[in-house]
């Protein structure tokens, strides 16, 4: 028998990403879990209004998304934990600049996007942004042989709820559009 649990979202674990913005010239960094694809193009940030990095965001109108790996966490976790309002969190990561201004880019992770910002959708307390994916860039170890992202090889770190924890992630355990070649519904 189930159970009901009432108006719990059941999608986690999300990846992590830390999200890379800049104002006045300055790198800030958060944490964000509670992301979606939006189509194969686009992506969505839910950030709490109270977030100071919203300002910067609508300031340049674009943002990085970042994964990270385990050898992140700490430090990713501590990007989490403080408000740029309240300290320069600039120096957290080594960073590069892609093609966008204020989406600074984080040298270390695997895998980061550079983002525009194509819409906003707010709620009460969160801004929503839907963020048009303008580049993506890749470690050369996390490609496949044919230049495709290689998720075993990335190994990006998830975000569970309601007990807060990292989990880990990247091993394959089939092949879509693959695995349900033949089967067969019971009771037909």
């Amino acid at each position: 028998m189930k159970r009901n649990l009432g108006p719990v979202i059941g999608l986690y674990p999300t990846p992590v990403t830390v999200v890379g913005t800049e104002s006045g010239g300055r790198a800030n960094w958060m944490v964000i879990a509670h992301i979606g694809l939006i189509g194969r193009d686009s992506i969505m940030l839910s950030v709490r209004k109270t977030h100071y990095s919203n300002e910067a965001i609508m300031e340049n109108k674009a943002a990085s998304v970042n994964l990270i790996r385990s050898d992140m966490i700490k430090a990713a976790d501590y990007a989490g934990m403080v408000s740029g309002k309240d300290e320069d969190k600039s120096d957290i990561f080594e960073y590069y600049h892609g093609t966008l201004k204020g989406a600074p880019l984080i040298n270390n992770s695997p895998l980061s996007m550079e983002c525009e910002v194509i819409d906003i959708y707010d709620t009460d307390t969160h801004s929503n942004y839907v963020l048009r994916v303008v580049n993506t860039y890749a470690d050369e170890d996390v490609l496949d042989e044919a230049g495709n992202i290689d998720y075993e090889k990335v190994a990006p770190v998830l975000f569970e709820m309601p007990q807060g924890t990292y989990m880990s992630s990247g091993r394959s355990i089939g092949k879509c559009w693959d695995e349900g070649k033949g089967y067969e519904i019971k009771n037909r």
